[in-house]
């Protein structure tokens, strides 16, 4: 069911089992903001935050769960306290199933999406809106394995092969633009969103609370959230003033 009102989702990137934030997707760029991602998590829950958006960096990389214990006690502390968006190396059906079976209300789906779209084609209706898609962008194609890797393939057209009734939403990343605060790429990310038939999640270059009004405001348009990473943790706003502001906004 499609969400009724702008949702925010506060980042915890994974590496090495620490919470850090990269310079764009660079992973040897990192800065290390938290060594437990689960006092991280409680930090965004105490501020109200309803989904979590976790990702688990070496995960991305390497094609398999890597943080999987820190993941899971995270999963399971948090379990009916907030809903958890999960991505990174999730890369086949027993990955989607263990993963929805420990608490996580959605999955992730960037590299198997590029290389098998078959796969997310052939999901069947027990995944109803339990799958999202990861749209990696550079310069409007789309990249994979942690963003090493550059397809020649326009997001899209990747995008526009998959079921809506299966789809819960769309990540679009700019990668040029994240962990930069540099500011969201709203025109692109407008665009994206008029040219698929799926709700849209904003993603790279969020430096201020005018960035997410101005992204809620496309709400009508397909922009259904925006994920706000390096602009919390280097306290550009706190998540808590982030939500009042949105809540204070009418759609």
């Amino acid at each position: 069911m499609k969400e009724e009102h702008f949702i925010l989702y506060p980042a915890i990137d994974i590496k090495d089992g620490k919470c850090v934030r990269l310079l764009f997707g660079d992973m040897q760029k990192e800065t290390i903001y938290n060594n437990d991602p689960i006092d991280q998590a409680m930090w965004f829950v105490d501020q109200g935050a309803k989904w979590l958006h976790i990702v688990d960096l070496d995960g991305a990389v390497v094609g398999k769960s890597i943080n999987k214990t820190i993941i899971q006690k995270l999963s399971k502390t948090f379990q009916n306290k907030v809903k958890i968006q999960l991505g990174g190396g999730i890369r086949n059906i027993e990955n989607i199933d263990f993963w929805l079976q420990n608490s996580v209300e959605r999955l992730i789906l960037g590299t198997l999406a590029l290389e098998n779209p078959d796969f997310v084609k052939g999901l069947e209706n027990e995944y109803y809106k339990k799958i999202v898609i990861g749209a990696d962008v550079r310069d409007g194609m789309i990249a994979s394995n942690g963003w090493k890797n550059q397809s020649n393939i326009k997001a899209v057209d990747l995008i526009n092969k998959f079921n809506p009734s299966i789809i819960s939403s769309v990540i679009y990343t700019d990668i040029s633009r994240d962990g930069s605060l540099k500011g969201v790429s709203l025109n692109e990310t407008k665009n994206f969103a008029k040219s698929i038939p799926h709700p849209v999640i904003a993603s790279g270059g969020v430096s201020s609370l005018n960035d997410i009004m101005r992204l809620s405001d496309e709400f009508s348009n397909g922009i259904e959230g925006v994920i706000i990473g390096r602009a919390l943790y280097d306290k550009q706003f706190t998540f808590a003033e982030a939500l009042n502001k949105i809540q204070k906004a009418k759609f």
